[in-house]
């Protein structure tokens, strides 16, 4: 075979086949070592890309068999439980230590130190999730009386087991020095995953009352305390994004018994999750995951998803006191790589404001219908007007689309948008930060191209909606920005602007950097963009007036003016 070879293929009197080693954990599950289909071809080329397809379902096999030895997290509860309760009693009959020396003290003193030592080693082998060959050994062989063959567990659940055991050894260090001081004092646990096992198996109203709500309960409330302030598209994503969580940690779990651990768990196994996980809505967490790396979601997407669990543990503690300790505090997201550049977005340069602007779509297009096809007709609705606006302003796309007829203030001495929440019988406004409320004088290039006129006409429409731009409908999110961020991304396709770091935002980056460049005071910069400095002093006062920002806005040095490159014949 020419070229390179790709990977489990080889060939048989010419035709090629696929092979494939089956995981040690599944051999005996599957009654074979390998994987071998015929993919009847003679082509090399063909047979590369059948290697791929075959491949890719042979480990989707492997990890629904994984998935089907899989354990949830109440399961391994109860596993360490059980384990720990054989510990214990094994510990607690034990005869008293006998002392081997004449200095008592100090051979107390002595194991003392022993068992911390072995307490620290073992927490280190937690945090870093690296276990010891001598830890893994006695996890299995633990588990394996209780019947449970941690060898053939998928890997997210050896995982699971391997940190519950490991902080079954450290409570069993603590318990022997306890003993040690004391043989007959009662133990406390020290973990609270052991606590409740103290007494016995508690029901779950039992763990409740003892340790407060459970997470669901304190996820529904979190919800529920945010709703007011927060868009319906966050509400509907982060009820998705917690309901992970919840899946994972079982929802009868007390959130006073998460641990950090539990988080780092939970992290991890966000990783694996499938990158088509949403077309599948009744399933579980765990049927959600896969080793298979080709159909896991990105590092980035699994981080979108986890971050909203740390900001909920924050509130627990810090705005409810639900929680005396936030298990997510210390448990920071993992990068896969290391970028010091880092992915942002950049602002547009000349070259492609001329590429874009310069478009049928703004300069003549065929027809109403046909925006993208080079015609005589400039049609000035929400398509052509949106990203004009997003261009002079730097104002953020979902504050240009729900602007209310009403918000464009152009018979003052300074004409402008007035950006605020006061939706009255219309749409629904969202301002996303404090900072956001404010008001934006219009670039004169943006009235020459005749927007007074155009907002004229809308306001003769009278639509029950109130919006300058009630063509761009709501989408399934609630929001108008969906849309058109839609249409942006095709049009950027379409005029071959595919840099993936320029979007719609890039507008906004540009503008911050076209105030910079005219040696603006960043507080007036600011108070234009809608960002807040976090000063005490930006508190104080109305900010810069609206005839200073208006100064500022006319001398903002862009890389090009629209007025060459569009033309404006007052009507149509």
């Amino acid at each position: 075979m020419s070229g390179s070879r790709a990977p489990h293929l080889t060939r048989r009197n010419g035709v090629y086949h696929l092979r494939m080693r089956v995981p040690d954990r599944l051999r005996s599950r599957i009654g074979r070592q390998e994987v071998c289909k015929s993919l009847q071809t003679y082509s090399p080329s063909l047979a590369r890309r059948l290697a791929a397809s075959v491949s890719a379902k042979v480990q989707e096999t492997f990890a629904v068999i994984d998935e089907l030895t899989n354990v949830s997290p109440g399961e391994a509860r109860e596993l360490i439980h059980a384990c720990f309760a054989e510990v214990r009693r094994e510990v607690d009959l034990r005869p008293p230590y006998v002392l081997k020396t004449d200095c008592p003290e100090m051979e107390i003193e002595e194991q003392a130190i022993y068992a911390q030592e072995e307490i620290t080693r073992l927490a280190d082998e937690l945090e870093h999730r690296a276990y010891s060959i001598g830890t893994i050994r006695a996890a299995e062989e633990a588990l394996a009386l209780r019947g449970t063959d941690m060898k053939s567990m998928a890997p997210v659940a050896r995982l699971r087991l391997l940190d519950g055991f490991t902080r079954l050894l450290i409570e069993k260090q603590r318990l022997e020095l306890a003993r040690l001081n004391d043989p007959l004092a009662d133990y406390q646990p020290l973990d609270p995953l052991f606590s409740e096992s103290v007494s016995g198996q508690k029901t779950p109203t039992q763990q409740i009352e003892e340790f407060g709500p459970s997470v669901e309960a304190c996820i529904a409330e979190y919800l529920a305390c945010k709703k007011p302030i927060w868009a319906e598209k966050t509400v509907v994503a982060r009820s998705k994004q917690l309901g992970y969580l919840k899946d994972f940690l079982g929802p009868n779990m007390p959130i006073s018994s998460v641990s950090a651990a539990d988080i780092r768990a939970y992290r991890n196994a966000l990783t694996m999750l499938r990158s088509n996980r949403g077309r599948a809505r009744q399933m579980t967490f765990k049927e959600r995951l896969t080793e298979n790396t080709g159909s896991q979601i990105s590092n980035k997407s699994a981080s979108i998803i986890f971050e909203p669990a740390k900001a909920f543990f924050r509130w627990a503690k810090e705005e409810e006191g639900i929680l005396a300790e936030n298990p997510a505090a210390d448990v920071r997201w993992q990068p896969t790589t290391v970028n010091k550049s880092g992915f942002k977005r950049r602002p547009f340069n000349a070259e492609e404001l001329a590429v874009l602007f310069g478009s049928p779509l703004f300069t003549g297009s065929k027809s109403q219908y046909r925006r993208l096809q080079p015609g005589d007709t400039v049609i000035q609705d929400a398509r052509y007007w949106i990203p004009i606006i997003g261009f002079y302003t730097g104002m953020r796309l979902g504050e240009i689309v729900q602007l209310h007829i009403s918000d464009a203030v152009l018979e003052a001495d300074v004409p402008h948008f007035d950006l605020n929440e006061n939706s009255g019988s219309g749409d629904p406004k969202h301002i996303k930060t404090a900072a956001g409320i404010r008001k934006v004088p219009i670039h004169p290039d943006v009235l020459s191209l005749g927007f007074a006129a155009f907002v004229e006409k809308r306001r003769k429409w009278d639509k029950p909606c109130k919006r300058i731009f009630s063509e761009i409908t709501l989408g399934a999110d609630g929001q108008a920005s969906t849309q058109f961020s839609k249409f942006f991304a095709r049009l950027m396709d379409h005029v071959g602007l595919t840099d993936p770091k320029l979007t719609f935002h890039s507008f906004r980056h540009g503008a911050e950097d076209a105030f910079r460049n005219a040696n603006l005071q960043q507080y007036t910069i600011d108070s234009i963009m809608g960002h807040s400095d976090g000063k005490v002093s930006s508190e104080y006062g109305e900010g810069p007036s609206l005839s200073l920002k208006a100064q500022a806005v006319e001398t903002m040095k862009l890389p090009v003016s629209l007025v060459p490159l569009l033309k404006y014949e007052g009507g149509q």
